[in-house]
């Protein structure tokens, strides 16, 4: 047996795995890989974690192994050299939810990519045939590959750690954020994080299943008490991080907000609290009836999705963030008559403008004159600087794409960080009057609704407190922007609920008061319906109690 060719064999298909790592490398476009000192560190991340199995494993195995990772590592190819970023959780979903028929014509019309397919493969399995079953690597060897694997993650982890103890300074809070950030990390190295979303979304699954059990026979009785000559379309809108401090339509004293500060019929809601101060908590207390003191309702009840369609209302999702398929975004979005995702990743650059060619063609369908349309936008989502395109780049110096994460978010880095918020506020702006724009297109009886899910911090006084989440909360986390877009149809056949909303701009509301809200304006009722949570109804409790859901399960009373 000749040693030196089985070591190249075995370096081959070494390479042969690394491959979607080396192209995510080249071309990518995630934060991962945005300087060269990240595609450095990834490589050598890569590099331990696909040796790793030849710790334990003979080589044989790991052409064996190599050959049953071949589906994915071309799955893997192309969603890199098509997005500039790893797979997310959904399209792995995608991938096994295809069926025979939408792959035999994808592989009809790529029969040159499928004959290089068939050889990259046959190349794997020669590969494989000419290892031995006697070749073994040497103990020195196998100790040497898991003590530096265990190295370099362990380098990683404490650097996670030290990271996040810049931001936190609860203990809990520190490691919450180091794990998260380890997860996030191992998620984009191929092959592990094939194997992390696989089991992700497997157990996805099962949770979504269990939901729509649990909400089989659920129904909220929900009405529409009249019939309008003229299409309805109502439109939720879930912004990202956007906090109202940094709002001009708000009084900040960047004009941030051009468009809405000077859009006819534009409410903004002065006074509003956040129920949460992290997404997955926050959602439901949009979207259903779940409140703070009483959780009953977050998976035990369909979202407000379900009340329109009872309503005879077509319902849509349309979102820029990529999902867990188990997450309450899962769920909900799921209800929806017709869903499109526009994301590509977290991590990359990503801009909510891919969402008006899908609005575009959902308003174009004539199925049904009513429709209720839930817009989930990627808004201001860390990294601030990911979120607008140059042209928005406005208040500068902002943050560049090659700054690590630590330098990122380092505090003698406030001012790059506020300016690139503020860029991704003043691009919402944008986005929000072009969804305005292509309701008013429609001359139709018409409303946006707009609201985060949470707000931010952005080392905002001595605390110097940055991101979201923190068990003791900031007002930088829960006072968020709310604002109303009606449209003139709308006025006319709504007097008074708009009467209403503009009596209520000020009065004290919270994140939970959505659900009502949004099924008064379209003038929708139902059984055990609470007109004095709907700021659309002159019945509005003034004086509401608002409490907030903090991180670690307690309730906070916020007045």
């Amino acid at each position: 047996m000749n040693r030196k060719k089985q070591y190249f064999y075995l370096a081959l298909l070494w390479l042969i795995v690394m491959l979607p790592n080396l192209l995510l490398i080249l071309i990518g476009e995630d934060s991962v890989v945005a300087s060269g000192l990240k595609k450095i560190v990834f490589f050598i991340l890569c590099g331990v974690l696909i040796s790793l199995p030849l710790s334990f494993l003979k080589p044989k195995y790991f052409g064996w192994l190599t050959i049953v990772l071949f589906p994915f590592i071309v799955f893997e190819l192309s969603m890199i050299y098509f997005y500039k970023a790893p797979s997310s959780e959904e399209s792995i979903n995608l991938l096994f939810l295809t069926n025979y028929h939408e792959a035999s014509e994808l592989l009809k019309g790529n029969l040159q990519i499928v004959l290089y397919t068939i050889i990259f493969l046959f190349i794997i399995v020669w590969l494989s045939t000419k290892l031995k079953k006697e070749f073994k690597l040497f103990k020195k060897q196998k100790i040497a590959i898991g003590i530096l694997s265990i190295v370099i993650i362990g380098i990683l982890y404490i650097r996670n750690v030290n990271a996040a103890s810049k931001l936190h300074d609860n203990w809990s809070e520190t490691m919450g954020l180091a794990n998260f950030s380890l997860n996030v990390q191992f998620g984009k190295v191929f092959p592990l994080d094939i194997a992390m979303k696989i089991n992700s979304v497997s157990n996805g699954l099962k949770k979504r299943k269990a939901y729509k059990q649990n909400i089989k026979n659920f129904k909220f009785g929900a009405v529409k008490n009249d019939t309008l000559k003229e299409p309805e379309i109502y439109v939720l809108v879930i912004g990202e991080t956007a906090r109202k401090h940094n709002f001009s339509i708000y009084n900040y004293s960047r004009k941030t907000t051009p468009y809405l500060d000077t859009i006819k019929n534009v409410i903004p809601y002065t006074n509003v609290s956040s129920a949460a101060n992290l997404t997955s908590i926050s959602i439901p207390f949009i979207l259903t009836r779940a409140t703070p003191n009483n959780l009953e309702a977050k998976f035990n009840e369909p979202a407000v999705i379900n009340a329109f369609k009872e309503a005879g209302f077509k319902t849509y999702w349309i979102t820029n963030q990529s999902i867990g398929v188990g997450s309450v975004f899962g769920f909900y979005s799921s209800l929806a008559d017709v869903y499109k995702n526009t994301a590509i990743s977290l991590d990359a650059a990503t801009y909510d403008d891919a969402i008006f060619p899908v609005l575009d063609s959902i308003l174009q369908d004539t199925s049904n004159s009513k429709k209720f349309i839930v817009i989930h936008t990627i808004g201001s989502h860390f990294r601030y600087n990911y979120r607008y395109p140059e042209t928005f780049n406005q208040f500068k110096p902002a943050l560049t794409r090659g700054l690590s994460l630590e330098s990122t978010t380092s505090l003698s880095n406030k001012q790059a960080l506020v300016n690139s918020y503020d860029n991704s506020i003043l691009y919402t702006d944008y986005v929000l009057k072009s969804f305005i724009e292509q309701l008013k297109s429609k001359r139709s009886n018409a409303f946006l609704y707009y609201i985060s899910d949470h707000g931010e911090n952005l080392y905002d006084d001595d605390k110097n407190k940055l991101l979201h989440g923190f068990v003791t909360p900031t007002k930088y986390e829960f006072e968020i922007p709310l604002i109303i877009w009606t449209s003139d149809k709308y006025n006319k056949n709504y007097t008074q609920k708009v009467a209403d909303l503009k009596r209520n701009q000020h009065l004290k509301i919270s994140s939970i008061n959505t659900f009502n809200t949004l099924l008064d304006m379209a003038n929708i009722s139902y059984p055990l319906e609470i007109k004095q949570q709907s700021f659309a109804d002159s019945t509005f409790n003034k004086n509401q109690h608002r409490y907030l859901y903090n991180t670690n399960g307690k309730v906070i009373k916020l007045d």
